[in-house]
């Protein structure tokens, strides 16, 4: 079996893969028993053959391709038709979209779970009160929860959501504890600093008094 790969050259690079094996050379080309099946894979596989030649050959014999699409680097509405090529491809060729993150919230009374971004903002009073229609109120916003899109009812973290509170609380630890080590190292060297001028004064004034010394005794 060997990988083709299939672009669609647009303003950007379009990508499909499929794995070509004997059972579609066999559909592409009646006429060839298994052993020539075989070697012609192999030909395919070392660039001997012509992956456009086989192509071509698969529409003239009405065996249709079913290329699975990878990803495109942006869509483009690019007039005039565009060209495609074909190219052997390997393992790294295929590519799969990641799998989604799983739910950040879920609801504390009905089912409804999600993302942390499709939870809905309630600003609260100091008392703990939500403002209804904050937007178009004049109170002031106290503190803000996290609520249900669906019944307005408390989220709580899932387990996943637990799990990167936990990360992103560790992260900012970790970027204060570096801004906390850089102001003293910056104020290490201001005083290392401070002390260098303050014996290089002393040094000067020693300095300075010897002179006068010498100049002394030479009188």
């Amino acid at each position: 079996m060997v990988t083709i790969v299939k672009h669609e050259w647009h303003s950007h690079d379009r990508q499909y893969a499929i794995e070509l094996d004997e059972t579609l050379l066999s559909e592409i080309y009646p006429d060839l028993d298994e052993d020539e099946i075989s070697e012609l894979l192999v030909q395919i596989e070392t660039g001997y053959k012509d992956i456009d030649e086989v192509i071509n050959d698969a529409w003239d014999n009405d065996v249709e391709i079913e290329w699975e699409f990878q990803y495109d680097d942006c869509w483009t509405d690019r007039k005039g038709g565009y060209d495609i090529t074909y190219a052997l491809g390997d393992e790294d060729s295929w590519h799969s979209e990641p799998e989604p993150d799983p739910p950040y919230y879920k609801c504390s009374k009905c089912r409804w779970n999600g993302n942390r971004w499709t939870t809905l903002t309630a600003h609260l009073r100091e008392d703990g009160s939500i403002i209804e229609d904050y937007f178009n109120s004049d109170e002031e916003s106290h503190s803000t929860k996290e609520t249900c899109p669906m019944c307005d009812s408390d989220v709580v973290l899932t387990e996943f959501g637990q799990k990167e509170e936990k990360e992103r609380e560790e992260r900012y630890a970790r970027w204060d504890q570096e801004e906390t080590d850089e102001e003293t190292d910056e104020e290490a060297d201001e005083k290392i600093a401070a002390e260098l001028e303050e014996l290089k004064r002393e040094f000067d004034q020693l300095l300075t008094t010897a002179e006068d010394e010498i100049k002394k005794d030479h009188k």
